[in-house]
């Protein structure tokens, strides 16, 4: 089930933009910029009966306790022009165990056409391409915050078209330095997602209003205190875009923002993080850290995590002390560096003896806001003994690609939440977990096609969905164990199934390992598997959906890689 894409030029984007909004020669003001697409959408695009692919939002798996991403396939029945939605017939959802109402009413820019159609009658080439355009505006082009500006007889076209879709490009083209980059995407990320948090949490408020009672009015207090907060959070970064848009005042954001960038490094040097404490504490630490750097390289001194993040080479090695470190690193971590944790206790040991909940004493690393990713790797990469705490973000280390290795580290997520990931692998990468401990996400690991997935000594517990494995790919699992996930330890998806075995829904289920007999699938040791709620394994085959072309997070497509959908 292949869907349309498109890879369009800037030119190209500028074209097709105008020639909807200022087709009619008039000054277009942000109200009715809603209304031309409208009626645009209403001249060119299949009224009813084409079936397509629907990439449910974020904020809504979270409202419905749904994985994300979740996809859904069925048929538009009607296309509801002047809200720009559907209604649509949902026929096959990409994980078997979701049940939800066969009719949907959808964004039109959530929709992406099937190629294959089953009534070859309809014009669905025509269709795409207006989706294509009417999705690239919504997504990239219009802001939030636009919604609320109040109109002046300005042309809003005129005013913010070319300045938007010039700056999209120099975003995907990396015209601007990785760092900022990375800070563009994460705010227009967060920007999309608190939008859609507050329209539903605006629809939750009219309606309360209709049925208010005097024991609700302290859950109306609370949704309307998070309205404040969502709407002065769009403020921020509403401010902070129109400054990057503006490319003679990128550069002025980005010493403000960021300081003078990375300063000259060796690879012979190390950076050792302090805390403010006694001498005495110092020097304990220092000879402490001393053992570990050794004598040859020359050291840094920072008084953060964040500082040294920002100032020294990804590719060196950074040492912390215990306490937490609350980081907002927005950079890739590559090119063979280390972050590791100078006093270390053996999270793998402390998980068997029940006491994860009061573990004291090691590096904590977090996130300052509630960012979209904790952190980002495109290279080889090692971490140990530290604790990542994913809580407060969507997903915990993004590894876009190269070798990364954790080591006695434990990486902890917000257990209430259907949507969080630990740790997200592309690109063909490889990472191996020795005496590691994920714990309370839901999905522990995920990984791409073709990525490598090798568990050492660690364990895998209390997740949704403790590992998933895309077609193509593989895990070793050696003296390791998944348990008490709520769904099932493992999912793997291959190409073809056992025919003998096989089940109406394309999937077997094996709760002992040493039935499955798969080579993607390497047990060495003793390795546990257990309570696990549906089955310890699941394998299942992916020609069945065909919903392999999503993925975690919010960046751009990547050449000769899936294509990543934007919420």
């Amino acid at each position: 089930m292949e869907v349309y894409e498109f890879e369009k030029s800037l030119l190209t984007r500028l074209q097709e933009t105008s020639d909807v909004l200022c087709a009619r020669g008039i000054a277009l003001p942000a109200s009715e910029v809603r209304t031309e697409w409208a009626n645009y959408v209403e001249m060119a695009i299949e009224p009813t009966g084409w079936q397509a692919q629907w990439r449910i939002p974020r904020v809504m798996c979270e409202e419905l306790s749904l994985k994300y991403p979740t996809l859904v396939v069925g048929t538009v029945e009607q296309v509801l022009f002047d809200e720009l939605k559907a209604i649509f017939v949902v026929e096959a959802v990409q994980d078997d165990d979701v049940h939800m109402p066969e009719r949907q009413v959808v964004a039109l820019e959530e929709l992406t056409p099937l190629k294959e159609q089953e009534n070859d009658a309809l014009n669905v080439d025509r269709t795409a391409d207006c989706l294509d355009r009417l999705r690239f505006f919504y997504q990239h082009v219009w802001m939030p915050w636009d919604n609320d500006e109040d109109d002046d007889g300005s042309d809003w076209a005129e005013k913010n078209l070319y300045d938007r879709v010039k700056f999209y490009y120099d975003v995907k083209k990396r015209v601007m330095s990785k760092r900022l980059v990375s800070h563009v995407l994460a705010l227009l990320a967060e920007a999309n997602y608190v939008q859609k948090k507050r329209e539903l949490l605006e629809m939750e408020v009219d309606e309360a209003d209709e049925n208010t009672s005097d024991g609700e009015n302290e859950q109306e207090n609370k949704r309307t205190n998070k309205l404040v907060e969502l709407h002065l959070r769009l403020n921020v970064i509403k401010n902070e875009m129109k400054i990057l848009e503006d490319p003679t005042l990128r550069e002025a954001f980005e010493k403000v923002r960021f300081g003078s960038g990375t300063e000259n490094q060796t690879n012979e040097e190390a950076s050792i993080v302090v805390h403010t404490g006694t001498l005495d504490q110092h020097i304990e630490y220092l000879k402490e850290a001393k053992s570990i750097v050794g004598n040859s390289k020359t050291v840094r001194i920072c008084d953060s995590l964040q500082g040294a993040l920002e100032k020294v080479p990804s590719t060196n090695e950074v040492y912390l002390p215990r306490g937490t470190h609350a980081i907002k690193f927005l950079e890739y971590l590559n090119g063979g560096g280390l972050l590791k944790a100078v006093s270390a206790i053996r999270f793998v040991d402390v998980c068997r003896e029940g006491q994860l909940h009061s573990i004291k004493g090691t590096a904590v690393i977090s996130s300052k806001d509630d960012d979209s990713v904790l952190l980002t790797v495109d290279g080889d990469y090692c971490f140990e003994n530290v604790m990542l705490d994913c809580v407060n973000v969507r997903t915990g280390v993004l590894i876009k690609q190269g070798n990364v290795t954790f080591k006695n580290c434990y990486l902890i997520g917000d257990a209430k939440s259907s949507t969080k990931q630990g740790l997200v692998v592309f690109g063909n990468s490889k990472i191996t977990l020795q005496g590691c401990v994920l714990k309370g996400f839901s999905t522990g690991i995920y990984a791409n096609e073709n990525c490598q997935i090798h568990l050492s000594d660690s364990i895998v517990l209390e997740c949704i969905r403790g590992i998933e494995v895309s077609c193509g790919g593989n895990a070793t699992f050696q003296t390791s164990e998944i348990r008490d996930c709520k769904s099932y330890g493992m999912l793997l998806e291959v190409d073809e199934l056992n025919v003998s075995q096989e089940s109406d829904e394309n999937r077997i289920l094996y709760n002992d390992y040493n039935e499955i007999g798969r080579s993607e699938l390497i047990f060495k040791g003793i390795c546990n598997f257990r309570d696990n709620g549906k089955a310890n394994f699941i394998i299942c085959k992916s020609g069945s959906s065909k919903f392999n072309n999503s993925c975690f997070t919010e960046q751009p497509a990547q050449p000769n890689k899936r294509k990543n959908m934007e919420d």
